[in-house]
């Protein structure tokens, strides 16, 4: 119970700096995307963002916004990954800012070539048009989710007496979020699923599944 306190204490400088980076990227956001940065925080409960910024030319993934909040989300994520396994050691590795960097690479890495083989797909079998609807709501709820698990993060490394329970509350509430964040996408696309029902599945067996089997074939 002890161990991931100890862990998370003594790797508390460069944590630190990691967070300061954080908050800085948000701050920038929060001065030049300021409506943006508000209504992309409340995506679970509200479909506003999408109908504001969806289809006016602000759609692409590639823009400062975007790429700016991406860079947040693979901090945030390795973060995580990297607390959770100094706690459940998943992978024997040195606990220290070169692991650190190490996942976050895999994490960038991952998400990269998760895209461009779903873009591979999508010109392939022509289904492009889907293709863009999904990513872009993915991505946004995942701004989403990651926004809200922060602050749950944060209590995790500086309250150090309850930093077990909270390591497991966050856990928990990134897997709740995530599961909401699918629920959300196929309820907002249930037509254009049935309409592309052949091209859902292939996309949700290689892109979905596929990836989460084989991460548990190397970690367990």
């Amino acid at each position: 119970m002890f161990e991931a306190s100890k862990i998370i204490h003594s790797n508390s400088d460069w944590i630190t700096l990691v967070l300061v980076f954080i908050f800085s990227v948000l701050t920038l956001l929060k001065v030049v995307f300021k409506d943006r940065l508000a209504q992309v925080t409340t995506v679970f409960i509200s479909k506003k963002y999408f109908l504001t910024y969806y289809n006016k030319g602000k759609s692409t993934i590639f823009n400062g916004f975007q790429v700016s909040l991406f860079t947040v989300q693979l901090l945030v994520i390795s973060l995580l990954l990297y607390l959770v396994n100094s706690h459940f050691h998943f992978q024997q590795i040195p606990l220290d800012f070169k692991s650190y960097l190490h996942i976050f690479f895999l994490v960038g890495f991952y998400f990269s070539i998760h895209y461009l083989i779903g873009l591979l797909l999508a010109f392939l079998f022509n289904f492009k048009d889907v293709y863009s609807v999904f990513v872009y709501q993915k991505l946004n709820y995942f701004n989403n989710l990651i926004l809200w698990l922060l602050p749950f993060l944060i209590l995790t490394i500086y309250i150090s007496a309850y930093q077990y329970l909270l390591l497991n509350i966050t856990i928990y509430l990134f897997i709740i979020l995530a599961l909401l964040r699918y629920s959300l996408i196929l309820k907002n696309n249930k037509k254009l699923i049935f309409n592309n029902l052949f091209y859902f599945i292939l996309y949700l067996c290689t892109l979905e599944i596929a990836p989460l089997i084989i991460i548990l074939k190397l970690t367990i």
